[in-house]
């Protein structure tokens, strides 16, 4: 990735990566994806690393690591 600001909307480090925005609080270790069309586009993760093979898997081949299933949500 590579950093755009060092503090972002967040507070702390954003950076970009494959089209996707990646957008820190303080310390670094909770961060936001940010691409529209990725089906996890608004979730937050641990440290931006944890992110990248998430973009590089959805840019390559459209599809999310095989643990990962997006569940509908329930209505109450």
């Amino acid at each position: 990735p590579e950093q755009t600001a060092a503090a972002g909307p967040l507070g702390g480090p954003s950076y970009t990566y494959r089209g996707a925005v990646i957008d820190c609080l303080k310390a670094g270790h909770v961060c936001l994806l940010r691409m529209p069309g990725h089906p996890l586009d608004g979730h937050g993760f641990g440290v931006a690393g944890t992110i990248t093979p998430l973009v590089d898997l959805w840019v390559e081949e459209k599809r999310l690591p095989s643990y990962m299933r997006l569940v509908a949500p329930t209505k109450p």
